[in-house]
């Protein structure tokens, strides 16, 4: 007679599951940053992308307006126009690029969490830019809705100074012209929807000031001078924006940020790299007139 077989039901012993748990464990421990990583590189690229379309749409503009770049924004402060009498809304930068660039979701870092609204949006999104009501004035501004890049005054000049051209430019390869915009400072400060950037301290020289070495970035009475890496960072814990080169979110990508050009190229950089004093990417002089009433002391505050 034949013996019927036995199967043995023992399952995992305790020892074992903690076992296989800890692998698990170390595991993900492995591979979950790398998965994070991966997915930082990938909104980094896809940021550098931004900053290439939006390089050349700057570079494009240019060239239709005989080598004269945009403004940051224009509302009509110095120059009354019917349709925006009280200077109120803004007419951006971001608004005028889009006709070469056709995609308000490029003026956006996918990697940016706190992307820039306008100060007055419009109640239709994207849609109503460019309208006027029925009374054949501005009722939002013109901006895209979501940003963030910020352009380089000495390239892009604020409202009130002179616009620039292109033949300005010893060498527009290393002539950043936007970059990316910081949201916050470190103790909250929000920065201004509709501001830019500039290499020099302070962004905007006195009349009859005279400029000092990048090794010498100090102020001191009628002088400006550019920017060195520590004393960007020391601006940091500021109660506010003056000293604007900290408007660069240049440690968003793993200590880094993405940077377009006067050429239209981008390129990701270190904050170190875009300060070099043998070769400063935010131009090596003033391109902007001064505004004609500014007689103010020469300050960052």
């Amino acid at each position: 007679m034949l013996t019927p077989l036995r199967f043995s039901r023992k399952g995992f012993t305790l020892i074992e599951l903690l076992v296989v748990i800890a692998i698990i464990a170390i595991l993900a421990a492995i591979l979950f940053p790398v998965f994070a990583q991966a997915k930082e590189a990938a909104k980094k690229t896809a940021c550098l992308s931004n900053s290439k379309e939006i390089g050349t749409a700057t570079y494009l503009y240019a060239g239709d307006f005989d080598d004269t770049l945009c403004q940051t924004s224009w509302e009509s402060s110095l120059t009354i126009q019917p349709f925006n009498a009280s200077g109120k809304y803004q007419i951006h930068w971001t608004y005028l690029m889009q006709p070469y660039i056709k995609n308000w979701g490029i003026f956006k870092c996918p990697s940016d969490s706190k992307p820039v609204t306008p100060k007055y949006p419009c109640p239709n999104g994207e849609a109503d830019l460019g309208k006027l009501d029925s009374s054949g004035n501005m009722y939002c501004d013109w901006q895209a809705q979501t940003y963030s890049y910020i352009p380089n005054y000495n390239v892009m000049p604020a409202h009130d100074w002179g616009t620039v051209s292109l033949t300005s430019f010893p060498a527009p390869a290393d002539l950043i012209t936007t970059t990316e915009r910081r949201n916050t400072l470190a103790n909250g400060t929000v920065i201004g929807q509709h501001k830019g950037l500039s290499g020099f301290n302070p962004s905007q020289p006195c009349p009859g000031s005279t400029q000092i070495a990048p090794q010498a970035a100090v102020i001191t009475s009628m002088n400006f001078a550019f920017w060195t890496q520590a004393f960007a960072e020391s601006h940091l814990g500021d109660t506010k924006d003056k000293a604007d080169i900290i408007r660069v979110q240049w440690d968003r990508h793993s200590g880094g940020a993405n940077y377009s050009f006067a050429d239209g190229h981008a390129k990701y950089l270190k904050l170190g790299q875009t300060l070099n004093a043998d070769r400063y990417m935010y131009g090596d002089h003033f391109y902007p007139a001064y505004a004609s009433y500014n007689t103010s002391v020469c300050s960052n505050n």
